[in-house]
């Protein structure tokens, strides 16, 4: 099968360079599908699941948070602000993130902080979603 080049980069690490056959990527109205030889494009990345297929076939999914994907010259670029690996969630710390966030917004607060807190939500609201489907799945196995 064919393979194109994938960087996926957070500021806190670079989370994988290498080959992969298949790119599935959570954007503003669904999930968008990359294989190779895709037309070049950029696109933004919402909160949600990322994942990926290396040539051995292992499937990997991951939690992100926004950024920004380049396609183009046979490669694939993610840029986000996040990439977490579903074990690496901690679900207790998230549920305290939703429910600090959750306070937030019922409290009267310029509209930066609004924007913020809802921010702060739907990560962790995304993190927690990644985590319960992918336990769920690999329940199944």
């Amino acid at each position: 099968m064919s393979t194109f080049h994938l960087e996926m980069l957070s500021p806190e690490r670079a989370f994988y360079s290498g080959d992969c056959t298949s790119l599935v990527v959570p954007v503003s109205d669904g999930m968008m599908g990359v294989m190779t030889n895709h037309s070049p494009m950029m696109a933004a990345i919402f909160d949600g699941q990322l994942s990926f297929t290396k040539p051995d076939g292992e499937t990997v999914v991951c939690a992100v948070t926004r950024g920004m994907l380049d396609i183009s010259g046979g490669n694939a670029t993610a840029l986000c602000g996040e990439i977490i690996l579903p074990d690496e969630i901690d679900e207790e710390r998230e549920m305290r993130f939703v429910e600090k966030a959750s306070e937030r917004l019922k409290r009267r607060q310029n509209h930066n902080d609004y924007l913020m807190s809802k921010l702060s939500l739907a990560d962790a609201m995304s993190n927690l979603e990644v985590k319960r489907r992918n336990a769920a799945r690999n329940a199944l196995k």
